[in-house]
């Protein structure tokens, strides 16, 4: 019993059909967050053995490099690049803000901090060394 007109079915799309796969542009562009990401947090680390003031320096790459860090894990998500990249990115960026944190409470302890650096910069033996840090670290004093 058919009339004649023809009844066309409707497919659903398929749930990603709506988002077009990353352009190799899009993922270079991604990629080049990671790089940047990786080069600030391996400054991070390498340079923060500094004195004050100097210290400010890898403070201020730490904090450009979780900025940078965070924007990196957002494209690698949106851009679908594998789940390695965004974990070892992550991981980066928990080390990042670790060191961040510990070089921004130097910072905000500025006058102990020069103090115990100078300490260490006039301690010429191993006993010396180890005075500075009964003395001006306190978790030193729990042994």
């Amino acid at each position: 019993m058919t009339d004649g007109t023809q009844h066309q079915t409707k497919t659903l799309p398929a749930p990603d059909s709506g988002r077009h796969a990353p352009t190799d542009e899009q993922k270079r562009n991604a990629i080049q967050y990671v790089r940047l990401f990786w080069l600030l947090m391996l400054a991070t680390l390498l340079s923060s053995s500094m004195v004050l003031p100097w210290k400010l320096i890898p403070l201020a790459l730490g904090i450009a490099g979780l900025v940078v860090g965070i924007i990196a894990v957002i494209k690698l998500a949106r851009r679908r690049m594998g789940p390695l990249l965004p974990i070892l990115v992550s991981l980066g960026l928990v080390m990042t803000a670790l060191t961040t944190l510990g070089l921004a409470g130097m910072t905000l302890l500025w006058d102990e901090t020069m103090t115990y650096e100078s300490c260490m910069r006039s301690a010429l033996t191993l006993d010396g060394v180890e005075a500075c840090e009964a003395e001006y670290l306190p978790f030193q004093q729990i042994r």
